[in-house]
């Protein structure tokens, strides 16, 4: 019988096989997964402390595991993120995963969550349209040199970067224009100081009209997000361009981010952004 319940860390023992089964490509775990403490490390810190954690568990052994949270979306409400799913090789054609979905809905359910969404590889899209989440949207990487960045200089909003940040603002925790999770996952890279860069709120007449982050990837690139306020909108140009604009002054020569491609009209509309089509699948559910 299989019991659907609370992670904890002592699960992390069990979890090691799983992902050298399902994570072997993971890519930044150079070689994939070998102890233990490269599982724990998934699940503690600012990357983790607002998500749920469900695991399966059969005869006494962990076999799979959802990571999920709620989202604030200033538009359609509370949207559902699930982060991964993580089924045993040996388990994934009974219904351990879609008993581990149906569970973390439930908890999202009760937090009044309006739509879940999971971004899928194409080799696991059968799986979820087989739990009715379908293909909506696609996402967008996007590039560009840091010198063919706009300087928006202008004083109607005013650039706050924030320093000694422990846990994650409040102001990160929702999205809008940005691809949902991604603004709280690279800010949490941050705060755990598994990456280097900054954090920075964008204020217009006093009130926040968006957020950004942006980290190190390497000497020559960096990652950023960035998002805005309903309110923010008319300003949205501003915010990406001097979130993307900052890592000009530690020398890299190109940025780089994940966006829903229904937004990249917003990001090219001031500056020649290269772009292609992700491969991965967003996919969507109603609750």
């Amino acid at each position: 019988m299989v019991t659907i319940r609370q992670g904890m860390m002592k699960d992390c023992t069990d979890l090691l096989e799983v992902y050298q089964g399902t994570r072997w490509f993971y890519r930044t775990i150079p070689g994939g997964y070998t102890t233990v403490e490269q599982v724990k490390d998934e699940h503690i810190g600012a990357a983790f402390e607002r998500w749920g954690w469900l695991v399966a568990e059969e005869k006494g052994k962990v076999i799979g595991e959802i990571v999920f949270r709620a989202e604030k979306n200033p538009v359609s409400g509370k949207v559902g993120i699930i982060r991964n799913l993580d089924i045993d090789v040996r388990n994934q054609k009974t219904t351990i995963g879609t008993k581990l979905t149906r569970a973390a809905e439930e908890v999202l359910r009760k937090k009044r969550v309006v739509r879940v969404v999971a971004t899928t590889p194409p080799a696991a899209y059968n799986y979820w349209m087989k739990v009715k989440y379908f293909a909506r949207g696609s996402i967008m990487n996007i590039s560009i040199s840091t010198v063919k960045i706009p300087k928006m200089r202008t004083p109607k909003v005013k650039t706050v970067q924030l320093k000694d940040v422990r846990k994650l603002p409040t102001s990160m925790k929702f999205s809008h224009i940005a691809y949902p999770g991604s603004l709280a996952e690279l800010a949490a890279t941050l705060i755990d100081g598994d990456l280097k860069g900054n954090l920075m709120e964008y204020y217009s007449e006093e009130r926040l009209v968006g957020v950004g982050v942006v980290a190190q990837i390497d000497a020559k690139t960096a990652a950023f997000a960035a998002d805005v306020t309903k309110r923010g909108l008319a300003v949205a140009d501003i915010v990406i361009s001097r979130t993307a604009g900052f890592p000009l002054k530690w020398k890299a020569k190109k940025v780089i981010s994940m966006i829903p491609k229904d937004h990249l009209g917003v990001f090219t509309s001031s500056a020649k952004w290269a772009y292609e089509l992700s491969t991965d699948i967003p996919v969507t559910r109603l609750l």
